[in-house]
């Protein structure tokens, strides 16, 4: 039975790999990941080390002024967004050049253009592109998509010998930026991050069912490519849940806590090893996969990986659209917030509850933010190593895959 599903999801997921528009994607992710892996180690050094609540001050208690003098905090933060808006111009061109070459279109440089500054009209928000708007793949890979086809389309209906910066091109590239401006605001209302932020903070989320519910669709959307917010991504310590045990905790040392298992405790403590689905497992096996690209993608991605941030693995494997990704990822989720729950529902550990330093090792967060450290630390051992075990056949496929390619 193993054997059957893990062929079944190997074949879909070479057949949506093996069609010509994927090819693109996957190119073109592959080529954005130098430039973004620049971008995400700045942007660790700066969490690191010069953000106002940077880990390194506040577990050494050094003095802010001295990395401020060296990296001025707001002109590092304007610095680092530029950088992600390079990151997806480079996403765009590459992905409308690979696009377009596989379907013989000589000229590019038109549509290229266009979709950059297409992209930048979509998503700039009061003259620059939001944060990590890298992570906003499905609404990246759609427009700069249809835009390519569109072209495609329209340059095979024209006269072969009309050159490509005739009038005719300009008028589409004119029609294909107004689309995107006129699509701008829709595409900022229909925001998801607020809609689920919104849900988030329901009593729902502390039972069993809410949180399995959370465990299912988490690695879905986060593979679809949308960006999810940060109570999914990183913190839920803003969730009223989570502030009303830490008073609970603080004002009552010995008192039963109103919310034991939640988001923060179940979901945030055991389920984001890496990021979402314990993806600093992947970083791991891949430090020991038989490519050699795979072993460099690991040893490039641990770190961030350890740190809470896996766009690396995400370009680099790809995960975008990737069913050989989603069903270990759905899993681990599973697994992770079901024996996180059971333990603390049956009081064998206790939740949870004290907030860590703002970028510490999410790995740590168990034990640090629970009372019972040597629960919280057996628990963790034990989903991690679960958590190896579910990934190490989907990745081992995975990497065999591509030395097959070869």
């Amino acid at each position: 039975m193993a054997t059957y599903l893990m062929n079944l999801i190997l074949n879909w997921d070479q057949k949506i790999y093996q069609k010509r528009t994927m090819q693109a994607v996957r190119i073109a992710m592959k080529q954005t990941l130098p430039i973004l892996a620049i971008d995400v180690y700045l942007r660790l050094i700066f969490k690191l080390f010069f953000s106002p609540d940077s880990l390194f001050a506040n577990v050494f208690n050094v003095h802010l002024s001295f990395f401020h003098s060296i990296a001025n905090p707001t002109q590092s933060q304007f610095a680092l967004s530029i950088l992600d808006t390079i990151v997806v111009m480079v996403y765009v061109t590459s992905l409308t050049h690979s696009f377009l070459t596989v379907r013989n279109v000589k000229h590019v440089i038109v549509p290229i253009l266009t979709n950059v500054v297409a992209t930048y009209f979509l998503l700039v928000e009061k003259y620059q592109i939001p944060d990590h708007s890298t992570m906003q793949y499905l609404l990246l890979t759609g427009v700069t998509l249809f835009s390519s086809q569109s072209y495609n389309w329209y340059q095979k209906r024209m006269n072969p010998n009309v050159q490509p910066y005739a009038i005719r091109y300009l008028l589409w590239s004119g029609f294909i930026i107004m689309l995107c401006v006129s699509a701008h605001p829709i595409v900022q209302q229909s925001n998801i991050q607020i809609w689920l932020s919104e849900i988030l903070y329901q009593p729902f989320f502390t039972s069993f069912i809410g949180l399995l519910l959370v465990a299912l669709l988490t690695p879905i959307l986060f593979v679809l490519g949308l960006r999810l917010p940060t109570e999914l991504m990183s913190d839920q310590t803003t969730l009223n849940v989570v502030v009303l045990n830490l008073d609970t905790m603080l004002s009552h040392a010995n008192v039963l806590l109103p919310f034991p298992e939640n988001l923060y405790s179940t979901y945030g403590a055991f389920s984001l090893f890496g990021g979402i689905g314990n993806s600093l497992v992947i970083s791991i096996l891949l430090l020991f996969a038989h490519s050699k690209r795979h072993r460099q993608l690991g040893l490039i991605s641990w770190f961030p990986s350890l740190f809470n941030n896996n766009q690396l693995l995400y370009n680099g494997l790809p995960m975008f659209l990737r069913p050989l990704i989603l069903v270990p990822m759905i899993l681990v989720s599973i697994m992770s917030i079901t024996i996180s729950y059971l333990t603390i529902a049956l009081h064998l550990m206790a939740p949870p509850v004290f907030m860590t330093p703002v970028g510490m090792p999410t790995i740590l967060t168990p034990t640090l933010a629970s009372n019972s450290h040597l629960s919280a630390i057996i628990v963790t051992i034990i989903i991690f190593g679960l958590s190896i075990l579910i990934y190490k056949p989907f990745i081992k496929q995975l990497t065999m895959e591509e030395l097959n390619e070869k």
